[in-house]
This record gives structure tokens, sequence and C-alpha cells, in this order.
């Protein structure tokens, strides 16, 4: 095996990965094989991918990616509470006994 040279942060092949810790590898990081069985480490970073030794920005990645996820979970949420109104809404008005006339009004009014 290999000795480690001063920028390397793991060693290892494809028959014998090198174990990592959150402190060899950023997050955002990952070991694939090569189609040639050669065991390779992807940054998850547009840094290090152009600069092998510029600093990690996929934790600042990871924290976009959890607060776009946070915010769509939330307008999901939002929308299912939406459409629960309307369709309790829409069996209202149906139910009432001026519903024709109420449609039609709502109609006229939205430019229908």
């Amino acid at each position: 095996m290999a000795a480690v040279t001063p920028g390397q942060v793991a060693l290892g092949d494809a028959t014998a990965p090198a174990s990592t810790t959150p402190d060899t590898v950023p997050a955002g990081c990952y070991w694939w094989t090569d189609p040639d069985g050669d065991l390779c480490l992807m940054p998850g970073c547009m840094a290090r991918v152009q600069d092998p030794e510029a600093e990690c920005t996929c934790d600042k990645l990871g924290a976009r990616l959890r607060r776009a996820e946070e915010k769509l979970q939330a307008r999901q949420e939002a929308q299912r509470y939406a459409s629960t109104w309307w369709d309790a809404l829409t069996e209202t008005v149906r139910a009432h006994p001026d519903a024709a006339q109420i449609l039609a009004d709502a109609r006229r009014r939205a430019g229908r």
C-alpha cells in the first residue's frame, strides 16, 4: 500500500475501501467505483471539483437544500389545507338551496 501524501484525505481501492469519518471526508463528498474498478472520491461541491484543496462548501449547500425542502413541505401542507377547505366549501355551496344562483354569481364575478 502506498504512503499517504499530505494532500490525501484517505486511501483505499475497490477491494478494500478506506473507512471514512466526517473528519476525513466532507459531508457532501462520497466514494464511487469507476468502470475500471478504481475507487474515486467524488467531491460534492464545485469548489472542490475545481480545486481539491479549496474549502468545502458541501455543508453550506446542504443547509440550503434543507431550507428548500422545509419550504416545500410547508407549501405542500398549506396546499393540503387549502384543498380540504375548498372541498368543504364546495360541498357546502352545493348543499345550499340556492346553490345554482351562488355558483352563477361566483362565475360572473370570476369573469367566466
